[in-house]
């Protein structure tokens, strides 16, 4: 398709140079050089025309012969898939046909000789099966006359040596017989075996809820007991590191408690604890000297026996297994945080 395109562009042109000049004579006569300089502009307008007509009817031409060639191409293409389909299908079924074929030949054979092999094994089974049963019955003819013969010599030699042992100890075996006898005429009815069997399992029972008790006593028995050892070694250790081997003057130490509380109003008020057998001291000193302390954080040491105090002593408080104190002492656990314990 033919177009157009114009196109407008103003062009800029400098320019300079000089000119040489003379002026007669009046008072005095001279001459000299002018220069000048400066820029032109220029608007140029340029217009094209682009002729596609030729180019159009070349390129439809040869769209209509790629087009026929196109098809002429498609439909050889379609002619050469259905041949070479229809000639594959013939050579596919000449090929599954004739391997079939000999497939089926060479099965018929092995079929053949194998059948061949089972009759003739068939035929030796059932004469090595008749030979079988006739030796089984001719060897248990044999067994049983035997057997006979030696347990007939063998009950003999019982019945020989029972009469014998019973000679022997005559009185022993007629005890025996008198013992029997009252034991059946005592126990020989149906309320014997009821106090049997009740007293045998009644029995048990008892003997195992009694070893049961006795185990639990023992094993609170030891529990109290090292907990007794483990607090008598603490406080003989506490007292060994407390006393002095001398008559001297020495300072008392005694534990005194510093509380913070913070009411509904938000006042923090102050409290200080400390042991009777201490002299007054005023508590705003105390706390002003509390204050005034570089707390640290506990020692491993120092925070493993502080658990194991403070888990003796909940131990202590809530010992029964009632649904109350395992949620108090669950609870009471739960709040306890040994890593916030700083000393001095």
């Amino acid at each position: 398709m033919s177009y157009r395109r114009s196109y407008r562009e103003r062009i800029a042109i400098h320019y300079s140079g000089s000119v040489s000049y003379s002026y007669p004579a009046s008072q005095s006569g001279g001459s000299g050089t002018a220069y000048y300089n400066g820029t032109a502009y220029e608007d140029v307008n340029v217009n094209i025309e682009v002729d596609t007509n030729p180019f159009d009817r070349s390129v439809a031409g040869c769209n209509t012969s790629v087009g026929a060639l196109t098809g002429a191409v498609v439909l050889t293409e379609s002619m050469q898939i259905a041949s070479i389909d229809k000639n594959a299908k013939k050579v596919a079924g000449a090929i599954v046909g004739g391997f079939f074929g000999y497939i089926r030949s060479e099965i018929s054979q092995q079929i053949a000789e194998l059948s061949q092999k089972v009759d003739a094994q068939l035929l030796l089974l059932r004469e090595s099966t008749k030979t079988c049963i006739s030796k089984q019955k001719q060897m248990e003819t044999d067994y049983n006359r035997i057997a006979s013969r030696y347990l007939k010599t063998f009950d003999d030699l019982n019945k020989e040596l029972e009469n014998r042992i019973f000679e022997l100890d005559k009185p022993a075996f007629a005890f025996k017989t008198n013992s029997d006898t009252h034991a059946n005429r005592t126990s020989g009815n149906d309320l014997i075996n009821t106090v049997a069997v009740f007293g045998l399992e009644g029995g048990e029972l008892q003997a195992k809820i009694s070893a049961s008790i006795a185990k639990k006593r023992t094993l609170d028995a030891i529990n109290q007991a090292n907990t007794f050892l483990w607090k008598q070694k603490k406080m003989q250790s506490t007292i060994n590191q407390s006393m002095l081997n001398e008559s001297v003057a020495a300072t008392r130490f005694s534990p005194v408690c510093f509380t913070e509380t913070n009411n509904e109003k938000n006042q923090i008020g102050k409290n200080v604890y400390h042991a009777d057998f201490l002299p007054q001291t005023s508590s705003n000193v105390l706390i002003e000297n509390f204050q005034t302390q570089q707390w640290t954080a506990a020692t491993k040491e120092s925070k493993d026996n502080i658990q194991r105090y403070f888990n003796t002593e909940v131990s202590n408080a809530y010992n029964s297994n009632s649904q109350y104190d395992n949620r108090v002492r669950e609870m009471i656990v739960k709040i306890f945080d040994v890593n916030s314990i700083k000393t001095i």
